[in-house]
């Protein structure tokens, strides 16, 4: 990661601090939603994939559990 990335990813980071610090404010979503995607750019393209997957996950404990009712 780059210095100009890294210092955009601490900065959307503390953005996303100081809101959870406070009540919510209309845009609160779309701006929480602007600072994590600097954040995920910032970070190494390869790194894997943490969204859910039903395919993948099912029967893989408490990602799958639901399924199995």
């Amino acid at each position: 990661m780059d210095a100009d990335r890294s210092s955009l990813a601490k900065l959307a980071f503390g953005r996303i601090l100081r809101m959870a610090s406070r009540a919510d404010q209309p845009g609160d979503v779309a701006e929480y939603e602007r600072c994590r995607a600097i954040i995920l750019d910032a970070l190494d393209p390869a790194a894997p994939d943490y969204s859910p997957n039903i395919a993948r996950d099912y029967g893989k404990g408490a990602a799958g559990q639901w399924l199995n009712r």
